[in-house]
């Protein structure tokens, strides 16, 4: 009997703090022209100004996972060239030919000796071409909106958590390729341990006499 009323008044708080978090979590703030609405505090601003991030990511092609299966290529040539400048800058250029390539695949651009460098961003920026067939690069993403909002806005809370789920994206921004054309294109290379990658996709599963220039 003990047992059961204990269990009884357990659940009764529980549900108490659970309302109590509903009731007290603030709504999401009208973020109608929030950059020149001077009615919205310092964290309302900040808020909006993510949202407006995430919103901006999502319409440039940002997806949580990558499509289709690991794949290969055949036929790849390349000439690059790495360099790094003084403030530790890591640059690749040249460029890259793939007789095929099916489903997905990683390209590997370069490879660094300097452990100093393991994990750390790498871009590069170019034109990519497929001759036959569609192909998608894909950029890696992993960026916190809301502490990028707080560059925006005056006087943000340091330590701050996020007002709502989702202010943090982990995923990769698509970039469409249609065969015959130059389209331009930037990516954030993926990276395992001393080595960096190109994400390459073939959506109707083969892309053929694909051509990268990197910058």
């Amino acid at each position: 009997m003990i047992e059961k009323v204990n269990t009884l008044f357990l659940s009764l708080f529980l549900a108490g703090l659970l309302s109590c978090s509903a009731a007290t979590a603030a709504p999401r703030p009208d973020c109608t022209d929030f950059g020149s609405n001077d009615r919205l505090d310092s964290h309302s601003r900040r808020w909006c100004q993510a949202l407006a991030f995430k919103e901006s990511y999502l319409e440039s092609g940002f997806v949580e996972n990558l499509p289709i299966s690991q794949g290969n290529a055949r036929g790849v040539t390349s000439w690059l060239t790495t360099s790094s400048s003084s403030f530790g800058a890591f640059n690749i250029s040249g460029t890259v030919a793939i007789e095929e390539l099916t489903k997905r695949y990683r390209l590997k651009l370069a490879h660094t000796s300097n452990y100093m460098r393991y994990g750390k961003v790498v871009q590069v920026s170019g034109t990519a071409r497929s001759g036959d067939g569609p192909l998608e690069i894909y950029s890696v993403v992993d960026v916190d909106l809301w502490k990028r909002a707080a560059v925006l806005v005056d006087n943000p809370v340091r330590g701050q958590e996020p007002p709502e789920e989702g202010l943090i994206l982990k995923g990769y921004l698509r970039t469409e390729v249609t065969p015959g054309t130059d389209q331009e294109f930037k990516a954030t290379l993926a990276t395992l341990g001393a080595d960096f990658y190109l994400l390459l996709v073939a959506p109707d599963g083969t892309a053929r006499d694909i051509e990268l220039t990197l910058d």
